[in-house]
């Protein structure tokens, strides 16, 4: 063949190669299971069923999950060939399966299907304001020898209980000492001294310290103690509390200003909430629908319990 053919019949093949179809990835086969392949679809399918903890099990051994799971595909299908749900006992235990599985359909559906109108949201915030309320505050921190106590199981109640133990362990005072000069500060505070420079004199916490005592947003929700958060929403601006003792420090705390979370930061849960209460009315009216009515007390004495075997006269 001519060269000038040949290299007039490559972009030909080129072309013919590019429109020809791409493999479908979906199809490729990744494993065998009894003889039969299983495709990338099939295990999508497979994982599109499994909750997480599945799905991670099946991460850490394939090979087993995809035995067992064939093999469940392989004994419901000969189950269903054989029709066993027609026969006793199946079919009982089925149909109380499926029964379940229908009301815990319909509850499901009534919450997930129920809207929580706007004007429902803004009525719960204006009516519940004070659950929503957030104080900026300073603080000095005076630690002495104790045992810290997580205020909350969240990655950050943690740290901050890691850091008051650590504290603690290096504390220059007794509860007693630190107590005594926690009053003297507020004597102090009250009577005009400037926080900030009692802050860089005093305060322990090298976080707080740093920022001149600046502690940051307390709100009703934060996983505070309840005495903590309740000295603190007890001040008006510019009011000084008492020491707050806690595990291992006493807080001196300034309100810098009090004021409530914006709806657009609360209204999930206020939607949740409502969601909840709607459920728990619907079902409650339910409830109280199919209350039976008892007819006959005397009837219902003797159910469920065996019967007394027949007297047999003896042979004469």
């Amino acid at each position: 063949m001519p060269l000038k053919r040949i290299l007039l019949s490559v972009p030909l093949c080129v072309s013919m190669w590019a429109q020809a179809p791409a493999a479908d990835p979906a199809q490729k086969v990744v494993a065998t299971v009894a003889g039969k392949d299983i495709t990338v679809a099939d295990v999508q399918l497979m994982l599109s069923k499994f909750n997480a903890q599945d799905v991670q099990t099946f991460q850490q051994n394939p090979q087993m999950v995809l035995s067992q799971y064939f093999l469940f595909l392989h004994m419901a299908e000969e189950a269903d060939k054989a029709k066993l749900l027609e026969k006793s006992p199946y079919k009982e235990q089925y149909e109380a399966v499926r029964l379940r599985l229908l009301r815990d359909a319909r509850v499901n559906e009534e919450n997930n299907a129920y809207s929580v109108p706007p004007q429902a949201i803004e009525a719960y915030y204006k009516e519940h304001s004070s659950q929503y309320e957030q104080a900026k505050i300073k603080v000095i921190y005076i630690a002495y020898s104790g045992q810290a106590a997580p205020a909350g199981g969240d990655p950050a109640a943690l740290q901050q209980a890691a850091q008051q133990a650590l504290a603690a362990a290096h504390a220059k005072h007794t509860e007693s000492e630190a107590r005594e000069l926690a009053n003297d500060i507020v004597k102090q505070l009250r009577a005009g001294a400037d926080f900030s420079k009692l802050v860089d004199r005093y305060s322990e916490d090298p976080a707080s310290k740093a920022a001149g005592g600046d502690f940051g947003v307390v709100k009703t929700v934060s996983e505070y103690p309840a005495d903590f958060k309740s000295a603190v929403f007890a001040l008006k601006p510019g009011e000084i509390s008492d020491p707050i003792r806690q595990p291992t420090a006493f807080y001196i705390v300034r309100l810098e200003e009090k004021s409530t979370q914006p709806l657009t930061e609360v209204s999930g849960p206020i939607v949740q909430t409502l969601r909840n209460e709607h459920m728990n009315q619907w079902m409650k009216d339910l409830n109280a629908s199919y209350q039976a009515v008892i007819k006959d007390s005397d009837y219902f004495k003797s159910v469920g319990t065996p019967p007394s075997p027949l007297l047999v006269a003896p042979p004469k």
